[in-house]
């Protein structure tokens, strides 16, 4: 019996993704960071404070969609084709390629390039209609990350760090 996919079906393998996504940030905010060099101080002394809260507005998000999808009616799954599950996989097969590499390349390399294969998945084809954009969002959230709420970015192997 093969399996058809669903709407329904899709929906909940990504409340299931969010919700390991969730339970992953809560399982490294309880290690000691300051014992793996990576943070010094208690949680809210360091950068954890931030993977916290959006993990808790993550999990309200998750429980409403949870909620909608048990009220929802069961009879009105239609059938889809595998075909159209390919961007949505692809979306997140590139997001995981990101987080693997963004210690290697370093932020201000990986983020630009993840945000450019997001747009080109999506269907954008025009380069200035990617590249502003792409350097825009990431240096404005590394600016914010840095300078506002100091928590220093991966650098890779070039060692990439702006001094705001």
């Amino acid at each position: 019996m093969a399996i058809r996919p669903t709407a329904r079906l899709a929906q909940w393998c990504n409340v299931a993704l969010f919700v390991g996504l969730i339970l992953l940030v809560f399982q490294q905010i309880a290690t000691n960071m300051t014992a793996q060099g990576i943070a010094s101080g208690g949680p809210y002394n360091n950068g954890a404070a931030y993977p916290q809260g959006v993990a808790i507005v993550l999990g309200v998000l998750v429980l409403i969609q949870m909620a909608l999808l048990v009220a929802g009616r069961k009879a009105a799954s239609e059938a889809t084709s595998w075909a159209a599950l390919v961007r949505p996989a692809a979306l997140i097969a590139l997001f995981a390629l990101y987080l693997g590499l963004l210690g290697w390349l370093g932020y201000h390399i990986a983020t630009p390039l993840m945000l450019a294969g997001v747009m080109l998945l999506c269907g954008l084809r025009r380069p200035v209609a990617i590249i502003l954009p792409t350097l825009g969002v990431s240096f404005g959230l590394a600016w914010i990350f840095e300078a506002w709420l100091k928590i220093v970015l991966p650098g890779g192997i070039f060692h990439l760090n702006i001094a705001w």
